[in-house]
């Protein structure tokens, strides 16, 4: 392959929280959009010092010619597989934060390839957005809807005693939804489509117990 592209094919870096370095930079010399299979390479859940509780996103672009897009997609556990078509992509990871607890804060080693080809190979894409705060019953946070996402499941407190509205925006700034999700106790948490104009959610804890976790807002990639 090095006869045909130049920069950066892969690598493995190792990050603290906070960190932000680049993992793969390719571009062909011919500029013609080829389907590339990418390789994320995410921590396991358990690293030689204990658990990995680590949040890591890749911030990619890629395009042909003049054209670029980008997205951000969660390594998750171990990492994942997706295709994208292409003449150039660049990633940069980043790590976000860390959740360990006690005063360990784990090292991660994580990094991206890519190869030629493989369209059919595809795992399930994610954008995670966390608020770790505490939640109190009345009170609410806000996710913004990140790029390529088409659908938002919600992840907070215990599914048996916990109670939310979802307010799905166009405008951030208005103060009447297009549309909302209840979420009652014991229900179990919904995948909840995202139509074209959703540009921000607005989360409300409307049980009576305080969310001491805060929530995850789990978003589905359309790529």
């Amino acid at each position: 392959m090095r006869d045909r592209y130049e920069r950066n094919p892969g690598r493995i870096v190792e990050l603290n929280p906070g960190d932000s370095r680049d993992v793969l930079d390719l571009r062909w010399k011919d500029e013609i959009a080829r389907v590339i299979c990418v390789t994320l390479v995410g921590p396991p859940a358990t690293g030689r010092g204990g658990p990995n509780a680590a949040v890591c996103v890749a911030h990619v672009q890629w395009g042909a010619g003049e054209a670029e897009a980008e997205v951000e997609i969660d390594f998750g556990v171990g990492g994942v597989v997706f295709t994208l078509p292409a003449s150039s992509i660049r990633i940069n990871a980043a790590y976000e934060a860390t959740f360990a607890s006690g005063e360990r804060v784990p090292t991660v080693l994580i990094g991206a390839f890519a190869s030629v080809g493989s369209g059919a190979r595809r795992t399930r894409l994610t954008r995670t957005r966390i608020d770790p705060n505490q939640i109190d019953p009345g009170a609410s946070t806000s996710f913004e809807v990140p790029p390529f996402a088409r659908a938002l499941r919600v992840l907070a407190g215990d599914q048996a005693t916990r109670a939310l509205r979802l307010d799905f925006f166009s405008d951030a700034t208005g103060s009447v939804p297009a549309y909302s999700v209840e979420i009652p106790a014991g229900a179990a948490a919904p995948s909840v489509d995202l139509a074209p104009d959703i540009t921000s959610i607005l989360l409300t804890n409307t049980g009576v117990p305080a969310l001491l976790t805060g929530a995850r807002a789990l978003f589905e990639l359309g790529i």
